[in-house]
C-alpha cells in the first residue's frame, strides 16, 4: 500500500487529494478530494484544507509515503504555493516529493478519449497554456511541448478533444469563437487527484527528493530584474 497527498494550486481553482495504490496490480484510487475556488491567494488556506481532508479521511501525515504537487504552467504565485507546501511537508516528514505538469494532470483528469486530448488552461492576456496528449494512455503521453499563445494557436489537426481546467471559461469561449468547428470541451474536476494517480502509476521514487521539483512556467515572469551594467 502506497499513500500520497497531492496538491494543486496552479489556477484559482485549487485542490487537495489523498490517493492510494494497494498494490502494483491495482490502479491508484482517489480516497478523498476537495476542490476550492480562491480568487486571491491559496497560501492563506492550503494547510488548513490539507488538515481538514486528512481528518475527514482518517489519515495521518505520518502515514503518508510521499507528497505530490502540480508544477505548472499556471499562476506564478499559485505554482510557488503548491511546490513550497509540498516541499515543506516532505522535508518535515522525511518523505519524497514528486511533481506533475498541470496540463498532464488536466489531460488525465479529463479521462480517456477515442481521439487525442488538447489540455488548455487560461493564461491571461487573452492567451492559453496548451499541450496535446494521446487519447487514452494513463499517464497521458505528450505529443508536443507545452506552449502559450492565443486560443486559435491550438492545432486542432486530427480533431483532438479540448479539455479545460476548472474555471477556464475564457478558454472555452475563445475556442468556440475563434476556432471554427471546435467541440464544447468537458470541464473536469480533480487535478490534484489526477496528479496523485500519475505519480503512483509511474512510481513515487521518480520525483526527485524533498525540494527538487522544478516549476514549469512556460511564460517568463512579468517582473524581470534588470542586470547592472
Amino acid at each position: 500500500m502506497i499513500r500520497v497527498l497531492a496538491v494543486d494550486t496552479s489556477t484559482r481553482w485549487g485542490g487537495v487529494a489523498l490517493v492510494e495504490r494497494p498494490s502494483d496490480e491495482e490502479a491508484p484510487r482517489v480516497v478523498a478530494e476537495a476542490g476550492f475556488l480562491n480568487p486571491r491567494t491559496h497560501a492563506d488556506s492550503i494547510l488548513d484544507r490539507i488538515d481538514w481532508l486528512l481528518a475527514r479521511a482518517g489519515w495521518s501525515k505520518q502515514g503518508l509515503d510521499g507528497f505530490v504537487s502540480t508544477r505548472g504552467p499556471g499562476s506564478f504565485t499559485g505554482i510557488r504555493v503548491s511546490l513550497g507546501t509540498v516541499a515543506g511537508l516532505g522535508l518535515a516528514a522525511d518523505r519524497p516529493c514528486a511533481g506533475v505538469g498541470t496540463l498532464e494532470a488536466l489531460a488525465e483528469a479529463g479521462g480517456p478519449c477515442t481521439r487525442e486530448r488538447m489540455a488548455l488552461i487560461g493564461a491571461g492576456r487573452g492567451e492559453v497554456y496548451g499541450q496535446r496528449f494521446d487519447g487514452d494512455s494513463a499517464p497521458p503521453e505528450a505529443r508536443e511541448e507545452p506552449w502559450v499563445g492565443p486560443p486559435e494557436g491550438a492545432s486542432l489537426e486530427g480533431d483532438p478533444r479540448p479539455v479545460l481546467a476548472p474555471g477556464g471559461e475564457f478558454a472555452a469561449e475563445e475556442l468556440a469563437r475563434r476556432v471554427p468547428g471546435s467541440l464544447p470541451p468537458r470541464q473536469p474536476r480533480g487535478l490534484a487527484g489526477a496528479a496523485g494517480r500519475i505519480v503512483l502509476l509511474r512510481g513515487l521514487d521518480d520525483g526527485g527528493g524533498h525540494a527538487g521539483i522544478p516549476p514549469l512556467y512556460v511564460r517568463p515572469p512579468d517582473a524581470v530584474v534588470k542586470k547592472n551594467t
